[in-house]
């Protein structure tokens, strides 16, 4: 038979770690930004990417930043992140560096790749 001060002891372990549990938790969801850190996603034009034209249209989004850079040149982002940059190209092979970094110091870069053929 359980008595009182058993039902008692019980139920104080429960909640101690039900709080312990939600402290957890709680942490764990405050800190998925700095978990996953920043990340440049390049919607167009397709890496590795044989263009005819010397202007190329750069749509891609930024997530999880505080500022992003082309070549060392700021670029704008909307709420979301979304940007859009139109870059020149020499003939041959180019390279756009996007740099891109988040409230907590953390860095990234994304290479995009093109060539251009006259």
């Amino acid at each position: 038979m359980i008595t009182r001060e058993g039902t008692q002891k019980i139920l104080k372990t429960t909640l101690a770690l039900l709080a312990i549990a939600l402290v957890v938790g709680y942490t764990l969801f405050a800190s998925r930004d700095f978990i996953r850190g920043p990340d440049i996603v390049i919607k167009e034009p397709v890496n590795g990417s044989t263009l005819a034209t010397s202007s190329v249209l750069v749509v891609g989004q930024a997530l999880r930043i505080q500022k992003i850079e082309l070549n060392n040149r700021p670029i704008l982002i909307d709420k979301e992140g979304n940007f859009k940059e139109t870059i020149l190209l020499l003939p041959g092979y180019n390279s756009p560096l996007f740099t891109a970094s988040d409230k907590f110091g953390r860095k990234t870069e994304y290479k995009l790749e093109l060539i251009y053929m006259k």
